[in-house]
């Protein structure tokens, strides 16, 4: 495999690492949200990848208890994350030029 190639393949393992790091950083704040039954998980999945009135609610019924006191979430973030892994996902399965 050429280095090309594997830094092609890089690019989609850092995506997909910074994604699951943005999907634990949500749960971080949503998990705890849940617990509380302040939201149901189906509201706190929309929170993820967007920010509403509903989710700045929430974040700010957070109280101190949550690890390192993260008290907020950023959805972009996971969008970040997402367009990382995407990019390296083509950029993996594009045909190499001899």
């Amino acid at each position: 495999m050429s280095s090309a190639r594997l830094g092609q393949h890089a690019v989609a393992i850092a995506g997909g690492a910074l994604a699951l790091v943005a999907v634990g950083w949500w749960w971080l704040i949503f998990g705890k949200v849940v617990e509380n039954d302040y939201l149901t998980v189906r509201q706190a999945v929309t929170c993820l990848a967007g920010a509403s009135d509903l989710c700045a609610l929430a974040q700010a019924l957070c109280t101190n208890d949550h690890l390192y006191g993260i008290r907020w979430y950023a959805p972009e973030a996971f969008w970040a994350a997402a367009s990382i892994l995407v990019a390296g996902v083509f950029l993996s399965v594009r045909p190499s030029r001899a």
